[in-house]
């Protein structure tokens, strides 16, 4: 049964539980899925690992109160917030204690009007990305177009430049940073999973997997925080049930955060062992009793000037790594390829002169699949960028920190380090340059469609021109019968009395011999006297001209040619 597990580093009293027990892992399992939920907070070391949830401000600053012993059972403490609008005073008390600035603050805690969730549900991805602006970091008082205005701002500017911040942010290309000198604080969206629909929808469902915003902190004293935001739900499709669809979706979205809690426990440890890519060693780093040797230490790592840290060290900085990682943006890229294969079978198919290739469903399908990829490379670029960042800031300095006079600064060990830039190469090598290659097929297709599509369209001016011309050779065979027919016709008394039946056929007989055998004839004939008439009239237009010249030159005046060289 769950026992309360009294702090035993130090004197507070928070209704923590062995983590470790089955009962209280299960409960931390509904407490993630729960929407309801506020907080909670897991303190952990190799040996045990403990959780509470749902603290009150006074657990929350009695708890800060107290920095985590690294000597002790739970060297590291993990703080998780859910809506943070909703629970400003435990923000303020985390903001107190570990320096964030006022802006920050506010950014963290800002909740989104009504106005602006109907604007993000009627378009996710409004047009903001489309504007190539040079957005600087808002946590630093930099705005849009130079410095935000020193005069106060009325109500309607602060509503207007707290909506321009959040569409920005509603935008994968936006990123935050703030640093502090206990914390060093990270802000982006993360993707999730879409549930799938359980009826049969005619219309594209993009790629580009739904997204929601989340914080994250390393700070000084083995601690690392994880803020999340309002979730905000798509649009549901039609037919589908809207509270089951925010159910799954919910889900998805705090699938990753339940990944890594669970694994600090020891009974979600036999849980991962079939699913590689959500596995993580945050609990299993702090053996000490591990003689295996450091990736520095083997010459493996390229961080030489960087040390292994302390145990605790290495928890929080995995911690922090492993709540970083995600693999659910790299999901859509296999559905991308799947579609793809898909655009190219329809497109070869065009070639068959049975298949009639339908332009309203490939365009807008190789236009759209574009933009979302476009918008997969601008995201992978922006976490790019934002491990660079981290592995900047987070290189430690042991001078600074081996000093005791100065305050203990916030560094990555340098296995979290060599994880960031390994990281960073598979969003290069595996993310970016795939993408790249797909973007370059798309082109291609485009390409060959338009040709596909013009060497049709020339085969069918040549068939509409063979037919022409077979109506042409046609008028020769019967025309002159029917100017034959038209003669034989003409009531004139002095001609017509001289005919009979015979004359008709005879007369017929050669004319339609002679309008048969001119059918062979007729392409070479009318080539031949084209030519001859091209001929006549250069010859023709270079007499014209000889004759003009030749006037001017008698009345006086100058030849053309010579105005024209004086000019």
């Amino acid at each position: 049964m769950a026992s309360n597990d009294e702090a035993t580093s130090g004197d507070f009293a928070i209704a923590f539980e062995d983590f470790d027990l089955e009962e209280v892992f299960n409960k931390a399992e509904l407490h993630v899925i729960d929407q309801e939920s506020k907080n909670f907070v897991v303190e952990f070391g190799y040996e045990r690992a403990r959780i509470a949830f749902d603290l009150g401000i006074d657990d929350i600053k009695e708890l800060l109160d107290q920095n985590p012993d690294e000597n002790d059972l739970y060297p590291i403490r993990w703080i998780n917030v859910w809506d943070p609008s909703v629970q400003t005073d435990v923000m303020k008390a985390i903001g107190d204690k570990y320096g964030f600035s006022p802006r920050l603050f506010s950014l963290i805690t800002t909740r989104r009007s009504p106005q602006d969730e109907a604007r993000r549900h009627k378009d996710r991805r409004r047009a903001v990305s489309r504007h190539n602006r040079s957005l600087r970091d808002l946590e630093k008082g930099d705005g849009l177009n130079g410095n935000f205005p020193m005069k106060p701002l009325g109500s309607a500017e602060i509503n207007d430049s707290i909506a321009l911040y959040l569409q920005v942010k509603d935008t994968v290309n936006y990123f935050s940073t703030d640093q502090t000198s206990k914390a060093f604080c990270i802000g982006a969206n993360w993707l999730h999973k879409r549930p799938i629909p359980e009826h049969e929808h005619h219309h594209r469902i993009s790629i580009m997997p739904p997204k929601h915003w989340q914080w994250l902190a390393l700070c000084n004293n083995h601690t690392v925080l994880s803020i999340h935001e309002k979730p905000l739900f798509e649009p549901v499709p039609e037919k589908e049930n809207k509270e089951d669809w925010h159910r799954v979706e919910f889900g998805y979205m705090r699938a990753h955060t339940l990944d890594v809690l669970l694994q600090l426990s020891t009974k979600g440890l036999k849980r991962y062992e079939g699913n590689p890519l959500a596995q993580n060693s945050v609990r299993q780093s702090l053996n000490k009793s591990r003689t295996s040797l450091s990736r520095q230490q083997s010459g493996m790592s390229i961080f030489n000037d960087s040390g292994t840290g302390a145990l605790a060290d290495e928890g929080t900085s995995n911690l922090f790594y492993y709540l970083f990682e995600d693999y659910v943006a790299a999901g859509p890229l296999k559905s991308a390829e799947q579609e793809l294969d898909d655009m190219t079978r329809k497109i070869l198919d065009t070639t068959h002169r049975n298949k009639v290739s339908k332009s309203s469903e490939i365009i807008p399908t190789l236009h759209y699949l574009s933009k979302d990829l476009r918008e997969f490379k601008h995201l992978f670029e922006n976490y790019k960028n934002l491990i660079s960042k981290i592995m900047a800031v987070g290189r430690p300095n042991s001078q600074l920190n081996n000093q005791p006079d100065i305050e203990r600064r916030v560094f990555l060990t340098n296995s979290a380090l060599s994880r960031f830039d390994r990281l960073g190469d598979r969003l290069q090598y595996l993310m970016l340059n795939t993408i790249e290659g797909y973007l370059e097929e798309i082109a291609a297709l485009s390409t060959t469609y338009f040709n596909l599509t013009q060497q049709k369209d020339s085969q069918a001016t040549a068939r509409l021109t063979r037919s022409a011309t077979l109506l042409a050779k046609l008028s020769v065979f019967f025309l002159p019968i029917s100017f034959m027919t038209s003669y034989f016709s003409v009531q004139i008394e002095d001609l017509y009395i001289y005919w009979t039946g015979k004359t008709y056929w005879y007369a017929f007989a050669v004319i339609a011999s002679v309008s048969f055998v001119s059918l062979f004839f007729f392409s070479r004939l009318l080539m031949f006297w084209s030519d001859i008439m091209d001929d006549w009239a250069a010859i023709i237009a270079n007499w014209g001209v000889a004759s003009v010249e030749r006037i001017r030159g008698l009345v006086g005046l100058k030849p053309r040619n010579e105005d024209e060289d004086t000019r």
